[in-house]
């Protein structure tokens, strides 16, 4: 088997948009003076450098690093950089890897929280919608309410070359949330933590009274019942009040009587 002659090396680390992104091409032997070298790759496999002229040289940069290797930086790396083939050729020799971007190796966090926010109360049931836009990998979302946590389901997902759009959604016979706090959703994006915050004080004042506002309707309550017992004790007072004033006023009559006969 015939050894091959040019190896191109693609980056073992993180691939982070918007950051630069290093491929390695080595030779076996000192790369002599008169062969001429390519990057190739891509969203269209396109030439990218010649003999270290790019086509865009904002974008791309050819460096010598030794006699036997040299290297392409690939600025601010864009969706259309990732998950594609790139290919290095010094003289007929040539080599070609595809650039295949995983969880391992690829994270990109939404450029928002949340778009799409729904949260609402509907014959009963609380109904929570939301999407993340341009993700990866796919997240896993839970919403946390009362202490406890609740996944949350995929209702619809779109990919373009590599990023995620991803819809989620949970419906519930309990409300998820608390009056006057914000619905706080967690979502786990590869190794990192996303948190989303949403302020829902419109459901709360429609579905579910607070605690306060029970406070105080007891206390209402309360109150009413005891200005009614207060009320009846002060007319039955006044009634045996009327009451005795008549036996009073009786009993002066005939006493009068009694002296006016004798």
């Amino acid at each position: 088997m015939t050894k091959t002659k040019v190896m191109l090396e693609l980056p073992d680390g993180m691939i982070e948009m918007g950051k630069e992104l290093k491929l390695k091409c080595k030779s076996l032997k000192d790369i002599p003076p008169h062969k001429s070298r390519q990057w190739r790759g891509g969203e269209d496999n396109k030439l990218l450098c010649y003999d270290g002229v790019t086509i865009d040289s904002q974008k791309y940069k050819e460096e010598i690093k030794s006699s036997t290797a040299y290297e392409l930086t690939v600025e601010k790396v864009s969706e259309s950089d990732l998950q594609c083939p790139y290919a290095c050729r010094i003289g007929f020799d040539i080599d070609q890897k595809f650039l295949n971007v995983n969880e391992e190796n690829f994270i990109h966090m939404p450029n928002r929280n949340a778009t799409n926010f729904i949260y609402e109360r509907q014959n009963g049931t609380f109904r929570l919608s939301f999407e993340l836009q341009k993700v990866y990998p796919k997240p896993v979302c839970m919403v946390i309410s009362n202490g406890a946590s609740k996944n949350l389901t995929v209702t619809d997902e779109v990919k373009s070359r590599v990023l995620l759009n991803v819809t989620y959604g949970l419906e519930s016979d309990e409300p998820l949330h608390k009056c006057w706090e914000p619905i706080t959703i967690e979502c786990l994006i590869g190794k990192r933590t996303h948190t989303i915050t949403t302020e829902h004080t419109s459901v709360c004042q429609t579905s579910q009274p607070n605690e306060e506002t029970g406070t105080l309707t007891s206390g209402v309550a309360i109150c009413l019942a005891f200005v009614m017992i207060l009320l009846m004790l002060i007319l039955s007072a006044i009634y045996i009040w009327k009451r005795s004033m008549t036996s009073c006023g009786d009993i002066y009559v005939k006493v009068r009587r009694n002296d006016i006969g004798l």
